[in-house]
């Protein structure tokens, strides 16, 4: 996850020495991509080697931590809703009262170590909105897992690497990211993946170049898979949202069920059924806190 990546890296880019990498990625509803940004830990992209950017899509082009985009281009987005192997479980697992209650599910249930994913599901359970945290929702929110927790619901808080357990049946259903469970349907078309019926997270993955990383390199990578043509290849093997317009066109040419599958190309009903995660709060302190204590960090 990305607190984890974040720790290995903090130390040497914190003295100014890089971290024989060209390019990282982190996610937007983390608070790292700011705090990387703010620290000067990052190079400033070269645009003029990035023409493609012209291919960003307009839902990306001013997030809040990189209004202009001068230091990040989105890798892939993604939906954080809930899996289930029913091969497991009782029937579907479509909510996440239902994830954290349903005696059936008891100590083979995970979540996502992210605060913004499992958290924001848990608000918009409770009838809140994470687009918009105050201190009353999100305790609320935490008090919620935290009881899980206590309880036994929860076995325990995971980055991706749910993903073996659940496909080998040792966990029952997880709060999970969307591309994993497409790719791992390949092999396990049992597995199955919803959005929550109260609602799901969306979020992004972001390219950025660490400090000493060679900006040219990076950014000629960058202008490449901003390219639909070569972005479309890469939707066909990562199976999660693209940045680049006319990537759905081109991926049709390969592959014209993942083309339609709106877990990979979101249609208007399914973006009407996620939210992204307040930025300002990705960044209170005590609200990681308070994160870090239902993790037992």
């Amino acid at each position: 996850d990305n607190a984890t990546y974040f720790a290995k890296v903090q130390g040497p880019l914190s003295q100014g020495n890089g971290i024989d990498r060209d390019i990282f990625v982190f996610t937007d509803n983390s608070r790292f991509p700011s705090l990387l940004i703010e620290n000067g830990w990052v190079e400033k992209l070269n645009k003029d080697l990035i023409p493609n950017i012209e291919n960003l899509i307009p839902a990306q082009q001013s997030p809040p931590f990189d209004p202009n985009r001068e230091y990040s281009l989105p890798w892939q987005s993604g939906m954080t809703g809930i899996a289930w192997n029913p091969k497991v479980t009782n029937g579907e697992v479509t909510s996440i009262e239902q994830l954290l209650t349903d005696p059936s599910l008891k100590g083979k249930v995970t979540m996502l170590s992210e605060m913004a994913d499992s958290v924001g599901l848990a608000m918009q359970q409770n009838g809140d909105d994470p687009t918009e945290v105050t201190d009353d929702t999100f305790t609320a929110a935490v008090a919620m897992i935290q009881k899980a927790v206590d309880n036994g619901q929860i076995r325990r808080f995971t980055g991706n690497d749910y993903a073996e357990q659940l496909t080998s049946g040792s966990i029952a259903a997880a709060v999970a990211w969307s591309g994993d469970i497409v790719q791992l349907q390949i092999d396990n078309p049992d597995l199955q993946f919803v959005i929550p019926e109260a609602g799901g997270m969306i979020w992004t993955d972001n390219m950025l170049i660490p400090l000493g990383g060679s900006i040219a390199t990076a950014s000629t990578f960058m202008n490449f898979v901003y390219d639909p043509v070569n972005q479309a290849p890469i939707e066909a093997y990562v199976n999660y949202i693209p940045p680049v317009t006319g990537t759905k066109e081109e991926l049709a040419k390969i592959d014209p069920e993942l083309a339609n599958n709106p877990l990979i190309i979101p249609d208007d009903a399914t973006l009407e059924q996620v939210s992204g995660f307040d930025s300002t709060a990705l960044n209170n302190e005590d609200y990681i806190k308070q994160w870090q204590q239902v993790l037992g960090a």
